[in-house]
């Protein structure tokens, strides 16, 4: 049923979030007028063009150096105020570009925006403080979003699982394959180099050229190297492989037998679609990216990353890790269905907004309480003030938890006794998140 019309400005300046965003306006585009603004950075504009997407191109990526990013950042709020103030956008929604939550906060615009890297200091303090709802993966703590400027919990909105889990359950047509259109016989070997121009990355390393060298020797499969910018695509055509700077209207990873590379959101990217991954991460990665690290192969060696590369060419073990990959990601939360949940709160019938506001009653509180240890354990305080009740309350919903054998204690780190969801509870949880999706609770 359609019901708000509002008009929600999305900001992107990421490849990542006009991903994920499209998908956020396909599923709102008979309730919501969009803004789009965007940043002529790494593909984002064409990859906007491809989608159909109308946009205003606002700012540049300000470069290596900080006082090249200070000045970007000016000019882009410059070009951004007559836009936001001629558009009047009702909320904006944005990864966590500085530059628009900065105006929309100028404007009294309410801003949601998304938290997934702790690496990234600066920028985190520049958009936190000032968003009004926050959307994290439970890998984090409440004292890590803290130290990142996430300073008020409560407007913290979790999910449990990747950021990337936008593309949970998706679907591709092998006839939209971009390798085919290049002539490329499988396996297809498809590499991202790194973020070099990202205020966390360290000195460069030549991991992936040398693996590039040595894959083409052992085994000769089609290599495809995604460059970042014109700098990679240079130093990448001297391996001699295929340089895929298309863009396309779908994921490409979704088309690739074996993803390969040092880039983080599409390393993710690659494990929820199940196409069996390999990282050569060789920094200190976000802490996503380590829990990333336990379910697919990660080395910084060269002849290791071949071989895992050459195993995966094997379809008994690739089978395997799709199997796994799915699982897995089966048990995480897609983040758009949480955003569109706060969105219809905001927006939704006043008779809905009201049910929604009235007194939690216990069954919700046990599922909050399910949701919020499923991917991370928390000791009885922290979880109290997460889910906001009283200690007799949650001392009572746990031991009931407990004797149903959905949640389970151990001792922890400094021997404090932490909570987590137990198997059961999260296949419980999972057929309650069904039933209150299909029922549009």
């Amino acid at each position: 049923m359609t019901e708000y019309k509002k008009k929600i400005w999305i900001a992107m300046s990421t490849p990542f979030q006009v991903n994920i965003f499209f998908h956020l306006m396909k599923r709102l585009e008979n309730k919501v007028e969009f803004l789009i603004t965007a940043r002529d950075h790494d593909r984002i504009i064409p990859m906007l063009d491809a989608k159909g997407i109308q946009y205003f191109k606002v700012g540049k990526h300000g470069g290596k150096y900080l006082d090249d990013k200070l000045r970007a950042y000016a000019d882009t709020i410059q070009q951004l105020i007559p836009i936001v103030k001629k558009e009047k956008p009702d909320l904006l929604i944005t990864e966590r570009w500085p530059e628009s939550v900065r105006t929309a906060f100028g404007f009294n615009i309410p801003s949601w925006t998304i938290f997934y890297d702790e690496r990234e200091y600066h920028v985190n303090w520049m958009t936190f403080p000032l968003s009004a709802k926050i959307f994290t993966p439970t890998f984090y703590t409440h004292d890590e979003l803290k130290r990142q400027g996430v300073t008020d919990i409560n407007r913290i909105r979790w999910f449990d699982g990747f950021h990337t889990c936008y593309l949970k359950g998706s679907t591709f047509d092998k006839r939209f394959n971009p390798f085919h259109d290049l002539g490329l016989e499988p396996p297809v070997v498809l590499i991202r180099p790194e973020p070099e121009y990202a205020t966390f990355f360290g000195k460069k390393q030549r991991i992936l050229e040398e693996t590039i060298t040595m894959l083409k020797k052992e085994a000769d499969p089609s290599i495809v190297v995604f460059p970042r910018n014109k700098d990679q695509e240079k130093r990448f055509s001297k391996n001699v492989v295929n340089i895929f700077d298309n863009v396309t209207y779908e994921c490409p990873v979704a088309y690739a037998d074996v993803t390969l590379g040092a880039a983080e959101t599409m390393l993710m990217e690659s494990f929820v679609l199940g196409t069996p991954t390999i990282s050569a991460v060789y920094w200190t990665p976000a802490k996503p990216v380590t829990e990333l690290h336990k379910y697919i192969p990660h080395s910084t060696n060269p002849k290791e990353l071949v071989n895992d590369t050459i195993n995966f060419f094997d379809q008994a073990i690739s089978r395997k890790f799709r199997e796994m990959a799915k699982a897995t990601v089966g048990r995480m939360e897609n983040p758009v269905d949480i955003i569109i949940n706060e969105i219809d709160q905001l927006f939704g019938s006043s008779k809905r907004r009201k049910r929604k506001k009235s007194r939690r009653s216990r069954m919700e509180i046990l599922v909050e309480i399910l949701q919020s240890i499923t991917q991370q354990p928390l000791i009885f305080s922290h979880l109290m003030q997460r889910i906001n009740v009283t200690h007799r309350e949650l001392k009572s919903d746990l031991q009931l938890l407990e004797k149903r054998e959905l949640v389970e204690k151990f001792i922890g780190k400094n021997n404090r006794i932490s909570y987590k969801t137990t198997q059961e509870g999260q296949r419980i949880l999972r057929d309650y998140r069904k039933i209150t999706h299909v029922l549009e609770l």
